[in-house]
């Protein structure tokens, strides 16, 4: 089953071409990462995928009932108020409504089990380490029982070993629960032994191949950057 196709696909801003004339689709249950210079398309193409902008051109179809989205920059300093579990609750908030029903809470309480943050549940976010937001921020996305997550760099801040330990959880989640994930990433360290394919934005252009391939397949300009997968 495809999770996501895309069929001519363009994205400009304004002048701007960003990408052009793309073709790909995802696999349902693929862990998938998105690679490429700053600059190159990839946090555009996530919010094509999310809906936020439009194609300029041809189609992208996302077969999806729930779409779990980790963004790039969220700055939590150390005064952040809420507790983890209410964090990860946030994606429940209606107007005027101050409590969850027992589904959002059984939910809410599943994601942080899932991310092993049961005993911080609450603590103070504002108060964890880097590690920990992160899950909690992972936790976030899966309570709302998504089908396709989305991470946009998020080990980003992490140091190596709390980086790896992320993607371990995410990849044990993924074969978990079933999940299509799309990972973008300037680490290529890990995704030999985590990932299944990959998609590689330059110049407007994207290639589509599997994570064994990547060596070989990269534009040459580029191979010195994935010489160690």
């Amino acid at each position: 089953m495809v999770t996501i196709a895309a069929r001519d696909l363009g994205i400009r801003y304004g002048k701007t071409s960003i990408l052009s004339d793309v073709n790909f689709q995802i696999h349902s249950e693929a862990f998938v990462v998105i690679l490429g210079d700053n600059g190159a398309g990839k946090t555009s193409l996530i919010r094509t995928i999310l809906g936020q902008t439009q194609p300029s051109t041809g189609t992208l179809t996302v077969q999806a009932q729930k779409i779990g989205y980790v963004p790039q920059f969220r700055s939590i300093s150390a005064d952040y108020p809420l507790s983890v579990r209410d964090f990860v609750g946030l994606g429940f908030n209606q107007p005027g409504r101050l409590w969850f029903n027992a589904q959002e809470k059984a939910a809410i309480q599943a994601a942080i089990k899932q991310v092993d943050l049961t005993d911080l549940a609450n603590h103070r976010l504002g108060l964890s380490s880097g590690g920990q937001k992160q899950r909690a921020f992972v936790a976030q996305a899966l309570a709302q029982e998504p089908d396709l997550l989305i991470l946009d760099e998020p080990t980003a801040s992490l140091d190596e070993k709390h980086s790896l330990a992320l993607v371990k959880m995410v990849r044990r989640l993924q074969q978990e629960r079933g999940l299509t994930v799309l990972w973008i990433t300037h680490d290529t360290q890990w995704i030999n032994d985590y990932a299944d394919d990959y998609l590689w934005l330059a110049n407007g252009d994207l290639k589509q191949g599997k994570i064994a391939d990547l060596a070989q397949d990269v534009p040459v300009g580029h191979r010195q950057e994935v010489n160690h997968v």
